[in-house]
């Protein structure tokens, strides 16, 4: 179980320990990410991460191209406004927001 350790997590050693264990490009997202993200309740590079599964592969070099995709896509929703539909409650696994589908009522907050 990670617990903020040098060597745990590629994650806390590039947040917390100032390590690099990620490629360049990658590293300059996911510092931006935690920028955009990071407020009161929102860890985006902690418990509100939600590519848990791949920051490992992300770290050695594997499968850049899907780390390229996602953190493209939750920066882009970070810089909307829209984090919340992609950063998970820890709690529940489940990201915060519902995304809003098309055709559905933006008014509507019950799924919210």
């Amino acid at each position: 179980m990670p617990n903020g350790t040098l060597g745990d997590n590629p994650l806390s050693d590039l947040t917390i320990h100032g390590k690099h264990p990620f490629p360049p490009e990658i590293e300059t997202v996911l510092l931006r990410i935690d920028a955009l993200g990071r407020r009161t309740g929102r860890w985006p590079l902690g418990e509100n991460w939600p590519f848990s599964d791949q920051e490992f592969d992300w770290a050695e070099g594997k499968d850049l191209k899907s780390a390229r995709r996602n953190l493209g896509h939750l920066t882009a929703m970070l810089e909307a406004g829209r984090g919340d539909e992609v950063l998970v409650d820890p709690r529940t696994g489940n990201p915060f927001v519902t995304p809003n589908l098309e055709g559905s009522d933006p008014t509507d907050l019950t799924n919210r």
